[in-house]
């Protein structure tokens, strides 16, 4: 007869359950989720460098509704000694030639443009932290239950070895289970490694993360029914990217400068006579030659590529949102279902270990259910990790973040 092996008194946790679990044991101030990674302050360093680009076109804006500068010049003439002439003048163009209005115009469409840029900007940073906190609560998951599997593997090498002094096992099947117990170390190993990295990645943007917290697994929101593009902030943006480059055409066609007017006083001294008076000028650029037609051949050129972005990205966009939608739906129905199956593979263990007790299965085959059970929760792990990934897909496919699960 078989051994009798304690295979009863050892606990296995389930993959995407253990974490989860253990959590519901720690203090409040322990558990960290991804909603709470997710509460990322205004001044945050990676947000602040996300303004660049609103800050520059702010200031194009600013700058196109400002008047030009009127002139001041003062102009003094003494061909001869009795004979001096001193003229003062101000001069100034007045924006009456419609400039003004399309700079104002194309400043607020690239305004509007990077606003909405900046809000694409913080999805994407949004999604670069959902992402590492998926590395790390992954890895803190995968440690957890290799390291589990660990002990159930080192209490039956004990045991293996015991009975093998003993003359009631042979020193062989003691000697593979060995060799199992050094793969799992290996594989833990890797795992604490991998949790250690993923961890620090993770403190890296969250430097006030507590030392002891533990992240609880990010869930799996249901499919959304239905997702239209019409929260696509870089769409909107190229929209107003379209808008800007019309304006500038339009002003690189305006090349009829408004005249600079001036008025000024004059004073002359001739010969102990003084004179003195009003003066008035106009002072107009003649665009005999130069029309700007290098600046309307370049202005032309953009407002074309602008409008074909806009098409291209709208129509590449409809097809992420498509393809980002049913994957998401088959990876998550397919990770829900994987997880809940390898929850019950302690059933597995203890009927292959029952089996082995009664004469029925040899080591070969207790060894082999072992092997299974670790390769299905680390493959169950990794199809989780593969769904979380869609979900970010569908996010950044849908162009803003979708509404999480009740209670998350």
């Amino acid at each position: 007869m078989r051994p009798s092996l304690p295979w009863r008194g050892l606990t296995f946790v389930p993959a995407m359950v253990g974490v989860i679990a253990l959590a519901d044991d720690l203090p409040p101030s322990n558990r960290f989720t991804e909603a709470a990674f997710l509460e990322v302050d205004e001044d945050h360093p990676a947000l602040v460098a996300l303004t660049d680009r609103l800050g520059a076109a702010r200031g194009e804006r600013k700058q196109a509704g400002i008047l030009a500068n009127p002139t001041f010049g003062v102009e003094h003439e003494a061909p001869e000694e009795a004979t001096r002439q001193t003229t003062w003048t101000l001069a100034w163009t007045p924006p009456l030639d419609g400039r003004r209005g399309l700079r104002v115009r194309a400043g607020e469409a690239a305004e509007s443009a990077a606003r909405l840029e900046l809000e694409t900007d913080k999805l994407g940073l949004r999604l670069a932290l959902r992402a590492v906190y998926a590395r790390w609560a992954l890895a803190h998951e995968r440690r957890e239950v290799v390291a589990s599997h660990l002990e159930f593997v080192q209490r039956l090498v004990s045991q293996m070895r015991a009975r093998a002094t003993a003359g009631e096992e042979s020193g062989l099947a003691a000697r593979r289970f060995d060799l199992v117990r050094v793969e799992v170390e290996t594989e833990l190993a890797r795992a604490e490694a991998d949790e250690i990295e993923a961890r620090s990645e993770a403190a890296a943007w969250r430097p006030e993360l507590p030392q002891e917290a533990l992240p609880t697994m990010p869930p799996l929101p249901a499919v959304p029914p239905g997702i239209d593009l019409a929260g696509r902030s870089d769409l909107e943006a190229r929209r107003h990217d379209v808008e800007a480059a019309k304006a500038r055409a339009s002003l690189a066609g305006h090349f009829l400068a408004f005249p600079e007017l001036g008025v000024g006083w004059q004073r002359q001294d001739d010969e102990g006579r003084d004179f003195e008076g009003p003066t008035y000028s106009l002072s107009w650029n003649v665009p005999l030659f130069d029309r700007q037609q290098g600046d309307r051949l370049a202005a032309d050129s953009k407002l074309a590529a602008a409008e074909a972005r806009l098409e291209y990205s709208t129509a590449r966009a409809r097809a992420e949102l498509e393809g980002a939608h049913a994957a998401y739906g088959r990876l998550r129905a397919t990770a829900l279902e994987t997880a809940g199956a390898v929850e019950g593979t302690d059933i597995v263990i203890e009927g292959t270990a029952a089996s082995y007790r009664l004469g029925e299965a040899s080591v070969t085959d207790l060894l082999e259910t072992l092997g299974s059970v670790l390769a299905s929760r680390v493959a169950a792990l990794e199809l989780y990790d593969a769904a979380l990934a869609a979900h970010r897909n569908l996010e950044a496919a849908a162009g803003r973040p979708l509404p999480a699960p009740t209670g998350e």
